[in-house]
C-alpha cells in the first residue's frame, strides 16, 4: 500500500472531525527531496558490501587496462605478472602510466603524456619477456581513455599532460564504468540501484574496432579485443557476452577461479555436436580435444603471433569453420567471418605436418552423424530467438536487481539465492549444490533445462507445495510458483502472542498463493470465495503474463502486463474466446459491487485499493502498522489481530490490485476491516471509511 494513502485518509478523517467542531484546517502534502550530485567512489568502495565479486574482479584484466607507473614500479602490483622495467634508456621516473601489463603486453606513457616510442623496442611482451617495436619513433598521443579508463571525458588533458587526450575519474575499467556512479547507492543501497546492462552492446562498445560489419585483421591474424565484431558475423549474434562469461571473473591461466569464468559451456546448447564428437571414428575426444580447441583457436593477436604456425595469443569468437581447402581467413585486411583449417587443424600439437587439403578430406568425419544443430535449427531464421531475447532483456528477471542476495554478500542472504540467482535456483530444483562463488541473474537456463537433456523444457513440471501445504499445479507455471510464493506457513506463522518485526508478513511476490486462494489468514466464522481465474487459468501465470505482447515491452518473456513506462498493456491473455472474448481494454474492470463501501462501484483495482486504504488506517490506529507501511515491532496477543495485518500485507505483496483473485482479496480485506473495526470478521462495517484512491 502507498503510505501516502494512509496519510490522506487520516487527514480526511481529521478534517471531518474538525468540520463537526467548527474548526478549519488547511492541509498540504508536499515532499521536497534534495539529491546530491552523483560521484565516482572507486572500486574499493564496493568491497564492503560486494566482497566476493570485488575479490574476483581485481584478479581480472579490466582494472589493469591503465595503471600508475609508480604502482607498477613497486612490484607485486599485478595478480599474476610483473613488468620488470620501462623500455631501454628510460627509468620509472620517466613514465607516468603503464598501458596493460596484466596478461599479454605492456606499453608506456611518458611524463609528457605521449606513448614512449623512441628507438623502438618499446613494447614488453609478458609471454616470453621480449621487447618489440610499436610505432617506433612516431609521436603517438594516448587517445585510448574511452575504453581504458573509468569516467572518461574527451575534453582536456589528464594530469595536464599534453599527449593525453581527455580526462578520467580513475585509470582502468573499474566497477563504476559499467555500473555507473556509486555515491548515491553507497548512501542508500535500497533507494538507489546500480546500473546493470547485460547487453552485448555494453561489452561491445569497447570489445570492437571500427564498423561492426567488418573484422579488422593485420599480420596474418585478427586484431585483438574485437570479439563483438566477430560475434556479429556468427549465428551467436543474438546472444549476450554474459550468456557465456561471468564478467567479474578473469580467464587468466593462473587464476585459480578460472573454471567459474564460463557460466555456460558449449555443450549446454550444442549437445548433439558434443555427442557426435564422442561417437566419431576420429580420436579427438580420446585426445581430450575440446570444442574451443577447434572452434575458438588462437586466430587473433594481442602481443605475439607466429604466421608460420598460425598461432596467435587471443582466442577467436568466429566459431564457424570453413572446411574448404581453398578458404582464407583474411582478405584485404579483414577476416571473412569464418575460421579456416590452417588455424583450426594445422597448428602445433595437432596436425602441423599436414596440409589444408589433407585436413579438408577428413573434415566431414569430425562430427559423426553431424546434424549441425544450433539455436536456429529449432527457432528458425525468422528472428524468433532474437525476439525472445529482446523480451527477456526487458524483464525484471534480466535486470538482476536482487542478484546480490547470495551467500557471498552475506550469510543472511544464502537462503535468498535460490530464487534471486540462476545458480541458486538450479541448485534448489536439481538438488545439485551450486559451486564456485559467482552468481548471475535469472536467465534462459534458470527456468529451462539445457539442451543436454534433449529439450528446453521448464525445470519444474511437478506440482508445487505452498508453505501451508496447499498444492499449486498449473503446468508450466509451476516453475513460476517455485519462487512466487509467500514463503510463510500462515497456520504456524500467525499465532497468539506473535512477535512482529519490520519484515514480518508474507514474503514479496506471493502471486501463486493468491491465484489459488491459499495461505492467507482466514477467520473461522467467515466464508472465503475464489474468482474464475483460480480454475480457468490452466497454466496459471503463463496464460496471461506470457501471452502475445507488444513491442518487446509486455507479454512473452518480459512477463509484464504493463510496460515500465505504462505505454503498453497486454490484454491478449484476457481476450481469448474462453475468457473475456475481446471485452477487456482496461485491467481496472468495473467491479460487481461497491467492495470498499464508499458509495460508488468503481474498477476492481480501485475498490481493492480503497479497502487497503481503509484497513491501513485502522492498522495504524491499532498500533499494528507504522505510517511508512511496515509492521510495528511489538508483540500481538491475538492471532486474529495479527491476521488482519498479515492479510493487508498479503494483498499488497501480490501487486495485482486484486486481479489475480478478486473474490479472495475482497474477502480477506473486508473480514480484516470488520474484525479490527467491530471485533467480528462478519460484522457489517458501519464506518464508511473514505477511500483516497
Amino acid at each position: 500500500m502507498n503510505i501516502r494513502r494512509i496519510k490522506i485518509i487520516g487527514v480526511m478523517l481529521l478534517m471531518a472531525i474538525f468540520a463537526f467542531t467548527g474548526c478549519e484546517r488547511k492541509v498540504t502534502d508536499t515532499v521536497v527531496q534534495e539529491v546530491d550530485a552523483p560521484e565516482y567512489l572507486g572500486s574499493a568502495a564496493c568491497q564492503t558490501c560486494h566482497s566476493g565479486i570485488y575479490e574476483s574482479f581485481v584478479k581480472s584484466g579490466h582494472p589493469f587496462k591503465l595503471n600508475y607507473a609508480s604502482d607498477v614500479a613497486e612490484g607485486g602490483y599485478y595478480p599474476y605478472t610483473e613488468v620488470p622495467s620501462p623500455p631501454s634508456g628510460f627509468s620509472w621516473s620517466d613514465v607516468s602510466y603503464v598501458i596493460g601489463g596484466f596478461w599479454w603486453k605492456a606499453r608506456f606513457i611518458g611524463t609528457d603524456g605521449y606513448i614512449i616510442t623512441q628507438g623502438g623496442s618499446n613494447q614488453y611482451n609478458l609471454a616470453d619477456g621480449s621487447w618489440t617495436d610499436y610505432h617506433a619513433d612516431e609521436e603517438l598521443p594516448y587517445d585510448c581513455g574511452e575504453c581504458h579508463t573509468t569516467g572518461y571525458d574527451a575534453d582536456g588533458h589528464q594530469d595536464d599532460l599534453e599527449g593525453i587526450v581527455g580526462t578520467w575519474a580513475a585509470p582502468g575499467i573499474q566497477c563504476e564504468e559499467c555500473h555507473g556512479f556509486g555515491s548515491l547507492h553507497a548512501e542508500s543501497p535500497q533507494g538507489y540501484g546500480m546500473q546493470i546492462d547485460r547487453s552485448a552492446q555494453a561489452c561491445g562498445s569497447c570489445h570492437s574496432r571500427g564498423s561492426i560489419s567488418d573484422i579488422p585483421a593485420s599480420g596474418g591474424f585478427i586484431r585483438h579485443h574485437e570479439q563483438w565484431n566477430e560475434m556479429a558475423r556468427t549465428k551467436h549474434n543474438g546472444m549476450g557476452c554474459v550468456d557465456c562469461h561471468d564478467p567479474h571473473i578473469g580467464l587468466h591461466a593462473s587464476n585459480p577461479d578460472r573454471a567459474n569464468a564460463i557460466v555456460n559451456a558449449c555443450e549446454n546448447c550444442h549437445y548433439s555436436d558434443h555427442a557426435s564428437i564422442q561417437n566419431s571414428s576420429l580420436p579427438h575426444d580420446d585426445n581430450n580435444v575440446t570444442c574451443i580447441d577447434c572452434h575458438m583457436p588462437y586466430a587473433a593477436k594481442s602481443a605475439l603471433g607466429d604466421t608460420l604456425t598460425h598461432v596467435g595469443d587471443v582466442r577467436s569468437h568466429l566459431m564457424r569453420i570453413n572446411t574448404s581447402a581453398t578458404a582464407e581467413l583474411i582478405s584485404d585486411g579483414s577476416a571473412n567471418g569464418y575460421l579456416t583449417l590452417e588455424y583450426t587443424c594445422l597448428v602445433p600439437g595437432c596436425h602441423s605436418s599436414q596440409t589444408k587439403e589433407w585436413a579438408a578430406s577428413y573434415a566431414e568425419m569430425v562430427h559423426a552423424d553431424d546434424q549441425d544443430i544450433d539455436c536456429f535449427t529449432c527457432h528458425g531464421d525468422d528472428d524468433n530467438l532474437f525476439a525472445i531475447q529482446g523480451e527477456w532483456e526487458e524483464s525484471k528477471h534480466a535486470s538482476g536487481d536482487n542478484i546480490d542476495r547470495n551467500r557471498n554478500n552475506s550469510s543472511f542472504y544464502q537462503a535468498c539465492e535460490k530464487c534471486h540467482t540462476h545458480e541458486g535456483f538450479v541448485a534448489e530444483v536439481t538438488g545439485v549444490p551450486a559451486t564456485g562463488d559467482h552468481f548471475s541473474v535469472i536467465g534462459c537456463f534458470t527456468c529451462h533445462a539445457p539442451h543436454t537433456n534433449g529439450n528446453l523444457s521448464v525445470r519444474v513440471t511437478e506440482a508445487v507445495t505452498l508453505p501451508n501445504g496447499a498444492t499449486y499445479d498449473k503446468e508450466n507455471s509451476n516453475t513460476c510458483a517455485s519462487c512466487h510464493q509467500g514463503r510463510r506457513d500462515v497456520t504456524t506463522y500467525v499465532v497468539d502472542n506473535v512477535e512482529l518485526s519490520e519484515h514480518w508478513g508474507p514474503h514479496h511476490s506471493n502471486q501463486s498463493d493468491m491465484l489459488v486462494g491459499e495461505n492467507a489468514y482466514e477467520y473461522a466464522s467467515y466464508t472465503y470465495d475464489n474468482s474464475a481465474h483460480t480454475n480457468t487459468t490452466e497454466e496459471g501465470c503463463v496464460d496471461c503474463h506470457m501471452s502475445t505482447g507488444v513491442a518487446n515491452r509486455t507479454g512473452g518473456h518480459t512477463f509484464a502486463m504493463v510496460s515500465d513506462d505504462s505505454s503498453y498493456y497486454n490484454f491478449s491473455g484476457c481476450n481469448v474466446s474462453d475468457c473475456h472474448a475481446g471485452d477487456v481494454d482496461d485491467f481496472n474492470l468495473t467491479a460487481d459491487d461497491d467492495y470498499d463501501w464508499d458509495g460508488d462501484t468503481e474498477g476492481v483495482q480501485d475498490e481493492i485499493h480503497g479497502l487497503l486504504d481503509s484497513l491501513g488506517v485502522l492498522l495504524v490506529a491499532a498500533d499494528l502498522l507504522t505510517e511508512d507501511g511496515h509492521p510495528e515491532e511489538r508483540e500481538v496477543e491475538t492471532a486474529d489481530s495479527a491476521g488482519a495485518l498479515f492479510n493487508y500485507l498479503y494483498v499488497e505483496e501480490d501487486r495485482s490490485g486484486g486481479i489475480h483473485n478478486t473474490d479472495y482479496a475482497v474477502g480477506l480485506l473486508q473480514s480484516s476491516i470488520n474484525y479490527i473495526a467491530n471485533g467480528s470478521p462478519s460484522a457489517v462495517n458501519r464506518m464508511k471509511l473514505v477511500s483516497a484512491h
